[in-house]
Formats: structure tokens, sequence, C-alpha cells
């Protein structure tokens, strides 16, 4: 295998010189500005979905290729193409020919200046790569064919980069970050019980301190029963420092307008259509609405996105590989209607139905 034996490698140990402290900021500060939209609901709802969704699928491959294709990878590429809107592993061999696939945190492609390769097909590119492990760090200058590079959608102009829905609906995206941002303020505020009481009298002769007995009692009442002395006497200073009402509490908490609750709703769903989503798998869907949601999703969103990495692996690994999943999300009513029609029709076996229908693989 071509990939195995190319060794211009450029291995650096990270250190901790300054460029490494400007490079962290920058990347903090860029992290910071995309956390609005990163930290919703909806972006982790999709993210954990394809993520499972590629961690249950089936590898069909070699050995070898099927322990590196392992569900914790797989899993993590799912995770990788809805937030950050590409998937980058190194492919590693250790002495004894073990394969593993090692995500990368940060790439960065250009092209090849070897003379001969100066072209602009994506096989000739290469990319500074930087992989993380527990206490250190490592940068490699690698050829494309040594990189599993899925992106979930990219442009002519920036092919060496991947976007996902974040980007192409960058305005949604937005207005989800900042409508969610609104909802955590308003829910931070204070939060609190407020009893309208005379002055405080201090403490009396007797040496009863009646405001701070009174207010330990109610802090400790957790649910429980309290018989508590009537506000109309105005605490001992008489009906003119007294309530008009009797113990009549007034509560300080988060009070978000109906308006930009609606408007979180509307975002959640509108980010989740970016993503081939249906706002039907959440919230109160009825089972049929909940069943056609999770077909879309399947037939529209993850089967085409596996097909894209099994494409992937196939020309890295230099082996054919496939990732199938459980037919069941598919419209298995509609697909078993044709099946037994199909039946019917000589020469027709239903071993041939099923597969023409989508509910077998020959």
């Amino acid at each position: 295998m071509r990939w195995a034996f190319w060794r211009r490698d450029e291995d650096r140990q990270a250190g901790g010189g300054y460029a490494d402290a400007i490079v962290a900021a920058i990347e903090a500060t860029a992290a910071q500005q995309t956390a609005n939209v990163s930290s919703t609901a909806a972006i982790e709802a999709v993210a954990g979905l394809l993520s499972r969704a590629f961690a249950g699928c089936e590898v069909e491959g070699p050995g070898w290729a099927r322990d590196a294709i392992n569900p914790v990878w797989l899993a993590q590429v799912g995770r990788s193409l809805v937030r950050e809107g590409a998937s980058m592993s190194v492919i590693d061999m250790d002495g004894d020919g073990m394969v593993e696939l090692v995500p990368a945190a940060f790439w960065n492609f250009e092209n090849a200046t070897d003379p001969g390769r100066e072209t602009d097909r994506e096989s000739t590119w290469r990319a500074r790569v930087n992989t993380y492990g527990p206490s250190n760090s490592h940068t490699r200058l690698l050829p494309r064919d040594q990189l599993v590079f899925v992106r979930w959608g990219t442009s002519p102009g920036t092919r060496y980069r991947g976007q996902g829905p974040t980007s192409w609906a960058a305005l949604t995206a937005k207005t989800q970050g900042e409508v969610e941002r609104a909802l955590g303020d308003e829910a931070a505020g204070p939060l609190a019980q407020i009893f309208p009481m005379p002055s405080d009298p201090g403490t009396g002769a007797d040496g009863d301190d009646k405001f701070g007995g009174l207010a330990n009692t109610i802090a400790g009442a957790r649910g429980k029963a309290l018989l508590l002395e009537t506000t109309f006497g105005g605490m001992g200073l008489g009906k003119g420092d007294a309530p008009q009402r009797d113990w009549d509490s007034r509560r300080l908490g988060p009070r978000p307008p109906a308006e930009l609750v609606k408007l979180a709703e509307d975002g959640f769903g509108r980010m989740l259509a970016a993503y081939g989503c249906s706002p039907a798998m959440f919230g109160s869907s009825d089972g049929t609405a909940f069943r056609e949601g999770l077909r879309q999703w399947h037939m529209g969103t993850v089967e085409p996105m596996a097909k894209l990495l099994a494409w992937e692996l196939t020309q890295r690994l230099e082996t054919e590989v496939k990732l199938t999943f459980d037919p069941y999300p598919r419209d298995q009513v509609s697909r078993s209607q044709v099946a037994s029609k199909l039946a019917t029709i000589e020469g027709v076996s239903a071993q041939m139905a099923l597969a023409i229908a989508g509910l077998f693989d020959e």
C-alpha cells in the first residue's frame, strides 16, 4: 500500500513557545465567537443523532479495516461532520502492521511543490496535521493519500475546507444562537420570594429578634407547614405599618416573553431542517410523524453521508469498504406493499421482490 511506506513526514513535538501561545489565543477567540451556535440544543441533537447512527452501522471489509473503522471512530466522524463541517483522520500504521485512524484536531492543506506535481488535483495535496494525546501533540506534514478527509459540504473555491450547515445557513445559526443566549441570560437572573414587611423592629426587650428568626424559619421550611404570626399588627409597630394583605409574597424570577420562547422553538426547527433532520423527531409529535421524520433523516442525510465516508475509506485504505444500516428506518409499510405485489409476478422470487423493494440486500 503506497500510504504505508510514505515516510516524508515532518514530525514535531509541541512546545511552550511564544508562537504556540499566539496560536492558542487565536483558537480560543475563534471558539468563543462560534460558541453561541455550537452550544445550542439543535446542534447537539443532530450531532448526537449522526454520531450514534454511524456508530451503529455495520462495516464490511477485511478484518484489519474493520478494526480501524470501529464504532468509536465512526461516532467521532459523525460528530465532527456536524460540528466542524468536516472530519480529518491520519492513517497510522505501527511496527506490527496494525492500522489506526487517528482523528486530527487541526489541519491546513497546501499544494505539493515537488517538480512535476504542480497541479490543482486533490491527489497532489498535502496537509500539516495536528493530533493530540493526553500529554502531548504532534504536527506532521502528510500527503493526501495518508489522510481520511470527509466534508459535509464545500465550494469550488475552497475544496480543501469543509463547511457545515451553520456556515451555509449562517443567518439562521446566528438567530438561533442569540435567542438561546437571551433565554439563558433571562434564566440566569435572580430568583427569590419577596415578602412585604414593616420596618425592622430590631431586637425587643425580651431579646427576641422577630425578623431574624422569621427569615430562618421560612428559609428552612422546605415544603413543611408553618404557623406564622399575622402581619396585620405591623409586627408590633401598629396597623399603620402593616402590609395591605397578610403574608402576600411576590416572586422574583425569569419571565421570558412568549415571543422569545416562540422564536427559540422556530429557530430550533429551522436549524434541524438545515441538517436534513425533521423537527417531528423531537417534541410531542405522534408516532407516524416521528417514523416519517426518521425515514427522511436516514435516507436523506445518514446514508448519503455514510456513502461519502465509505468512498473515502475505500480510496485511502485501498480496499473496498461498505457501511450498511439496519433497514428499519425506511418506509417499511410502502416497501412491504411493493414487495408483496412484485412477488405475485411470475418469475419474481420472494427474495428478489424484497431486494427490489429495498428490504433485503442480495
